[in-house]
């Protein structure tokens, strides 16, 4: 059950920004604090937040950038609604998809089907532009994500490092 409600979560933060836009990420951010009050391991759940943010803006800034990608509401490097949806899909790796940890091979396509779908429903639902044709466009983001999203599922099962600590010199 818990699952699902995490699924659900993140399906409603992804439908308020890409329908909502601005408007509607502050929707998402909600649904991000109510999550993160509840949350098991709201520490895993931050800084898996704080990659994926950074990786949205990296990924997604340079597709926009370079002309891959245009979206309907402007921001720099990528739109606010869109750093929201990041912030939403880092709430499913220690959750709703914590199955796919030690995964590589279906992380790699979980990657390569699920992250061309989101984008191109977003296109379809009016909040961003293919500036290429549909199936290259496709091909290139699935093999974008068989790439990035082993590579979260890594990220969410790295230990975190014990705090630096300064060692006296002499014992």
């Amino acid at each position: 059950m818990k699952s699902l409600i995490n699924i659900l979560t993140y399906q409603a933060i992804w439908f308020m920004g890409v329908l909502g836009g601005t408007i509607g990420a502050y929707g998402g951010i909600l649904l991000l604090l109510i999550h993160l009050i509840f949350s098991p391991v709201r520490g895993a759940d931050l800084r898996m937040m704080g990659f994926l943010l950074f990786t949205g803006l990296l990924v997604d800034g340079t597709l926009h950038q370079v002309g891959f990608i245009s979206f309907t509401v402007t921001g720099f490097p990528i739109p606010f609604w869109l750093m929201v949806i990041w912030l939403g899909l880092a709430i499913t790796p220690h959750h709703s998809l914590a199955w796919l940890k030690h995964r590589l091979l279906l992380s790699m396509f979980f990657g390569a089907m699920g992250g061309p779908v989101a984008y191109w429903a977003g296109t379809r639902l009016g909040a961003a532009t293919f500036n290429y044709a549909l199936l290259p466009s496709l091909l290139s983001l699935s093999l974008i994500w068989a790439i990035l999203w082993p590579v979260v599922m890594y990220f969410s099962v790295v230990p975190r490092k014990k705090p630096l600590t300064i060692k006296p010199l002499v014992k």
